[in-house]
């Protein structure tokens, strides 16, 4: 399978600079979005920052890639994985439909495929070294940046995360959020003790309870997803997420060409308000034979 992938960046219409950082490297197939938060210095150098360490980290390690494929295939155990069942066996026949059902729960550290032990290195990788600039400079103190990164190895996508940027997977007309947001209002909801209609309203929305730099240690998410070709995954800052709801963002990929998904809604956004900064990654998965 190939990838296809497209992605765009914007102020938004509220601020003056972009503290967004975003990651395409076709040849690692790697992709990450970035949010950093510290002040414009500061939020801008994290995201920067946590991106070169994790593309920089993954270069290095790519010929263990290649060799840690070939043991997941060979080994193809199930429970590797976050689920019992792989997200690819959810819709294996054109009668059933895939009901969007994803993992939830985290992998255990004894289970965790090398790719993804790899990612999740790079990321705490990305951590220290953004700690460790802001004690070095005292005008980037207090700096992070939320990190939501994958790897695509042998047909399957490797997902790391921190923070309230989000992965998307958008297959068979039906979206679903892979990431869960690592904030305050996200908390309190999955608790039940807000509404949805409270925490629009909530002065803490904005308040992330992890990210990549902040703290020297962060505990970043994991997850291995099985691919099939025609799979379309959203990554995003939550300067999109928290102006397009998912209903929208369902019904822009399934009318509009994946290429231009980015720019639309990147527009969507500033259109109804453009309260942060945008950033949109759209990646593909296609069959080799496709153009």
């Amino acid at each position: 399978m190939k990838l296809l992938a497209w992605a765009r960046t914007d102020t938004g219409r509220k601020r003056d600079h972009n503290e967004d950082s975003f990651l395409v490297d076709d040849e690692l197939r790697l992709f990450a979005v970035a949010d950093g938060m510290g002040g414009h210095q500061g939020g801008e150098h994290a995201s920067k920052l946590a991106l070169e360490v994790m593309r920089a980290r993954m270069d290095e390690a790519k010929g263990d890639l290649v060799e840690a494929a070939r043991r997941i295939e060979r080994e193809r155990h199930r429970e590797l994985f976050r689920t019992t069942e792989p997200v690819s066996a959810i819709d294996d026949t054109a009668e059933h439909r895939w009901t969007g059902d994803l993992p939830t729960a985290p992998i255990a550290d004894s289970a965790i495929p090398p790719p993804l032990t790899v990612m999740k290195a790079a990321a705490r990788d990305a951590g220290h070294a953004i700690f460790d600039a802001a004690l070095q400079d005292a005008g980037l103190r207090g700096m992070g940046t939320t990190l939501t990164g994958m790897l695509y190895d042998d047909g399957r996508m490797y997902v790391v995360h921190a923070g309230d940027s989000r992965l998307y997977l958008f297959r068979d007309g039906l979206l679903r959020q892979v990431t869960e947001d690592h904030s305050w209002i996200a908390e309190q909801m999955r608790a039940g003790n807000l509404t949805e209609e409270e925490a629009k309203e909530s002065k803490y929305r904005h308040v992330i309870t992890r990210s990549v730099g902040f703290e020297r240690e962060v505990e970043v998410d994991g997850v291995g997803l099985a691919c099939e070709p025609g799979d379309c995954f959203l990554l995003c800052s939550d300067g999109l997420s928290n102006m397009v709801d998912n209903a929208d963002l369902e019904r822009v990929l399934s009318t509009t060409w994946y290429r231009r998904a980015p720019q639309y809604l990147v527009d969507l956004a500033n259109a109804r308000g453009g309260d942060d900064n945008v950033t949109v990654i759209v990646v593909c998965i296609a069959n080799d034979a496709e153009p």
